[in-house]
């Protein structure tokens, strides 16, 4: 693609260059490792010596601590929890000591619960680094340590896509400057990613297609372990751009909760980069394929959901790096399923629905609204 017709992609479908930039900026990322690296480590002592590591943050920022969960603690080692804004004020902070290391997420710094989270963390005289984007807004001031993605955005208020790969992937090389364990496996992922895009992009559109002639009435993302995370992610995106149902759930406990309520004509996506999460979504899939339910496996080649009705088969990275790939068809199955329903995904959020957007600056982020909203 050229420079100019990248350039008018940017202006006229922003979340569908957003989608496809994000090699380019993983990549600007990975240039910068030895940044990442050196702010992980501004905290004397390294990652398992000083106590635990938290990671917190709301939104997307949260989808990306617990993503980064099993890479944390299996690839490198690392005393390592994920933590909500909320939990993170009322839960941990409080227990926190002096040997604690918390890494606040949030790419505007405006999220009220992320930043009161810092402010007690700060209080109980624990380390506290922001990884943000740009100024970090009010984070950045409150943690005072801080390193920025540098990331520009295509469109104001856009449905997140880019931001919250890079946010998993700054996190991944933080946490890497916290550990003594050498990891290799990044690069990997990071040298998959130009293809995954090219393929996840085109089974997108032929699933939009085909769910044309029958639209569902509702979707529900499924997963276990580091990718239950995706799944909740994936929701969220679903949610500002289709008006359907959306919900999020353990591979085995729908069995136990949601699917008593599900209708036939939902679609369902399972998401699995274990063996035996990909066994458990295999035998759930035919299940639901005996009702004529329609499914979407999104899974690796050592983890195959052989059952549903359609596959999307991710390169077959770790476990652990797995969260990095598996939320690009999902980006690229929201905006297409979007498009198919007659919906924009390219429209800001705050043009689309300016009434909901206000209420939810109101919710969570106030230092966004004008004097006169407040």
């Amino acid at each position: 693609m050229s420079q100019g017709s990248a350039i008018d992609l940017a202006k006229l479908r922003p979340m569908l260059a957003d989608i496809r930039r994000q090699p380019e900026c993983l990549a600007g990322l990975m240039a910068r490792a030895s940044e990442f690296a050196a702010a992980g480590q501004c905290a004397p002592e390294g990652g398992e010596r000083r106590g635990r590591v938290y990671a917190f943050g709301s939104g997307d920022g949260w989808f990306a601590a617990r993503a980064a969960a099993g890479y944390a603690r299996e690839n490198l080692g690392l005393r390592y929890e994920a933590a909500n804004a909320l939990e993170m004020l009322a839960y941990v902070a409080p227990k926190l000591s002096a040997g604690d290391l918390a890494i606040a997420i949030s790419m505007s710094g405006t999220a009220d619960r992320t930043n009161e989270a810092a402010e007690a963390v700060r209080a109980r005289g624990a380390d506290i680094l922001a990884l943000t984007n740009g100024s970090g807004g009010n984070l950045g001031k409150i943690a005072g340590s801080k390193i920025s993605l540098d990331i520009s955005d295509l469109a104001p208020f856009l449905t997140g896509t880019a931001k919250y790969t890079a946010s998993l992937m700054g996190l991944m090389l933080l946490l890497q400057g916290l550990s003594d364990r050498p990891c290799h496996e990044l690069p990997v992922a990071l040298n998959a990613l130009p293809g995954v895009i090219a393929a996840a992009e085109a089974f997108a559109k032929a699933e939009a297609v085909a769910l044309r002639v029958r639209l569902p009435s509702g979707i529900r993302i499924l997963s276990s372990g580091c990718n239950a995370a995706t799944a909740e992610y994936g929701t969220a995106k679903f949610l500002k751009l289709v008006e359907l149902p959306v919900t999020a759930d353990d591979i085995e406990e729908f069995a136990h909760r949601q699917f008593w309520s599900c209708p036939a004509d939902d679609l369902v996506i399972y998401i699995a980069a274990n063996p035996t999460a990909a066994r458990c979504a295999t035998a759930s899939a035919a299940a639901l394929g005996s009702m004529g339910m329609r499914t979407i496996a999104i899974d690796t080649p050592s983890s195959p959901i052989t059952t549903t009705s359609s596959r999307f088969t991710l390169p077959d990275v770790s476990e652990a790096l797995s969260p990095l790939l598996s939320a690009i068809p999902i980006q690229f199955l929201s905006y297409f399923i979007a498009l198919a329903l007659g919906g924009n995904p390219d429209i800001s959020q705050d043009v689309g629905d300016p009434a909901r957007f206000l209420a939810s600056q109101m919710l969570a982020r106030r230092g966004e609204l004008a004097p006169t909203a407040n």
